[in-house]
C-alpha cells in the first residue's frame, strides 16, 4: 500500500510527460507487490479503498473523472489510467507558466522593437555629428541604404531585456558617446506594476523608456557646470548629481516655463545659451530631462581621491515615439553635441572668474581633506582608548606594589609629555 500511495502522488502533482513515464515502469510493480489472497487481505484492500474514496471525497486527494476505487484505476492500462485521471491542477498550473513565458517573451519582443525604431530614427542625425556610428569600422557606410542593410547589433547591443547601448566616435571635439536605452519592464509585468503603484504612493518618478548619451569631449576649455533641467525633476536631479547640487538654480526667459537654469555664473550661462539649443529646448518639452556640461563627477566622493576633475557632458531623455517628439530629439541632440564646440571656442574665463571657479573645487578639496582627518582622528583616539582599556587590564593583574610602580611610571611619562608641550609652545 505505501508503493501504491507513493505512485498515486506522483500521479497527482508530476507533470504529463514525467507521469507517463512513471506510470508505465510501474505498471509492473504494483502487478508485482499486489497482495496475495490471504486471509484479510481482501478486507484490508477494501478498507483502503474506502479510505481512499473517503481522501477524495474530502478533497485531499484530486478525484478521477470516473467514479472507480483506486485498486480498480490501479488495474487499468497505463493509457487508460492518463484519461481518466483528473488533470485539472496540472493544467491550470502549466496554462499560469506559459502565460508567464509568452507575457516575458512578448515584453522582450516589445522593447527590442522600441530600442530599433527609436535608434532607426535617430541614426541620420548621428551620422551627421559623426563618422562612425556603431561598435567597429564595418559599421562605417557611405549611404543611408548601406546602413539599412547593416544587421541591428551592428550599432545597437542588447545588454538584456531593458537595456540597450550604442556607440558614436570620430567627431571634432568629441573623443567618443557612449549611449544607453533603459526601457520599461515589460518583460516582467508583476515589477511593471509595482514601478507603477510604487511611484504613485511615494512620489517617485513614472516608468518611462529613456536613453542616456554621455560624451567625453577632446577639446581643451576651462572648468565649470552648466545644466538645463526639466523643473519635474529638479529636486531628483539635484539631489543624485553631485557636480549640479553645486550651482546656483534661475528660471531664464529665454527658457519655456517647465525647464530651469543650474549653472556656476551668469557668464556661463550667456555662453551656452546659442540660438540652437534655445531653439531645440522649446521643442523638447515632452523629451528633455536634463542636459549637463561638468568637470565635476556625479557622484559625491567619499573621499579626496574620489573627486577627479574630468570634463564630460551628458543628455537624458525620453524616448520619443511620435514623429513630432522625433523630430524634436533630432534637433536637441544636435545641439548638445553643438555646446561641446561652443565650450572649446569660448569657454575660457575671465581671471576673475577662473578664480572663482577654481576657488569652488579647492573647497570642496579642502571638505574632503576635513573630512578625512577627522576620520583618522576618530580613528587614532579609539585605538588609544583601547590601548588605555588594556594596560588597566594588565595592570589590575599586578601585586600591589608592582601596581603603585607602574601607576607611578604612567605618571612620569604623561609629566615629560606635558614639558614637552610647554617646550615647544615657548
Amino acid at each position: 500500500m505505501a508503493m501504491k500511495s507513493h505512485h498515486c502522488r506522483l500521479l497527482q502533482y508530476g507533470l504529463l510527460l514525467a507521469a507517463i513515464a512513471v506510470l508505465a515502469c510501474a505498471d509492473e510493480e504494483f502487478s508485482a507487490y499486489r497482495p496475495d489472497p490471504v486471509d484479510g487481505a481482501a478486507e484490508t484492500v477494501a478498507a483502503a479503498a474506502d479510505a481512499a474514496q473517503a481522501s477524495v471525497a474530502s478533497g485531499s486527494i484530486p478525484a478521477f473523472r470516473k467514479n472507480i476505487t483506486i485498486a480498480e484505476f490501479y488495474d487499468l492500462p497505463v493509457y487508460k489510467r492518463i484519461f481518466i485521471y483528473n488533470w485539472t491542477n496540472e493544467l491550470s498550473f502549466l496554462g499560469i507558466v506559459l502565460a508567464f513565458v509568452f507575457a516575458h517573451l512578448g515584453g522582450a519582443y516589445i522593447n527590442k522593437r522600441a530600442a530599433l525604431s527609436w535608434m532607426a530614427a535617430l541614426v541620420p542625425t548621428f551620422r551627421n555629428q559623426f563618422y562612425q556610428v556603431g561598435f567597429d569600422a564595418s559599421a562605417v557606410c557611405e549611404s543611408e541604404a548601406d546602413y539599412a542593410a547593416l544587421p541591428w547589433t551592428k550599432y545597437l547591443k542588447k545588454l538584456g531585456p531593458i537595456d540597450f547601448v550604442f556607440y558614436l566616435t570620430g567627431r571634432l571635439n568629441v573623443h567618443a558617446a557612449h549611449g544607453k536605452m533603459t526601457l520599461k519592464t515589460r518583460q516582467n509585468l508583476i515589477m511593471l506594476v509595482f514601478d507603477y503603484v510604487f511611484s504613485f504612493f511615494i512620489s517617485a518618478p513614472l516608468p518611462e523608456d529613456k536613453v542616456q548619451i554621455l560624451a567625453t569631449p577632446s577639446g581643451e576649455y576651462d572648468s565649470f557646470v552648466f545644466a538645463v533641467v526639466h523643473k519635474d525633476h529638479m529636486k531628483r536631479v539635484r539631489e543624485s548629481n553631485y557636480d549640479i547640487s553645486l550651482t546656483r538654480t534661475s528660471d531664464s526667459p529665454k527658457l519655456p516655463v517647465c525647464f530651469t537654469v543650474m549653472s556656476e555664473a551668469a557668464e556661463v550661462t550667456d555662453t551656452f545659451f546659442t540660438p540652437d539649443l534655445l531653439a531645440a529646448v522649446k521643442r523638447a518639452e515632452n523629451v528633455l530631462e536634463y542636459l549637463v556640461l561638468s568637470d565635476l563627477p556625479a557622484d559625491r566622493p567619499a573621499k579626496l581621491d574620489d573627486l577627479v576633475l574630468k570634463k564630460r557632458a551628458l543628455l537624458v531623455l525620453r524616448a520619443a515615439t511620435s514623429q513630432e517628439d522625433i523630430d524634436a530629439t533630432a534637433a536637441l541632440v544636435e545641439a548638445f553635441f553643438g555646446l561641446l564646440d561652443v565650450a572649446v571656442a569660448k569657454a575660457h574665463w575671465r581671471p576673475e572668474l577662473a578664480r572663482k571657479l577654481k576657488a569652488t573645487r579647492e573647497e570642496e578639496q579642502r571638505k574632503l581633506k576635513k573630512m578625512a582627518d577627522d576620520e583618522r582622528a576618530e580613528e587614532l583616539a579609539k585605538a588609544r582608548a583601547l590601548e588605555k582599556k588594556a594596560q588597566k587590564q594588565s595592570i589590575s593583574k599586578l601585586s600591589p606594589e608592582e601596581q603603585r610602580k607602574a601607576q607611578q611610571k604612567e605618571r612620569e611619562k604623561e609629566l615629560r609629555k606635558q614639558q614637552r608641550k610647554m617646550t615647544r609652545r615657548a
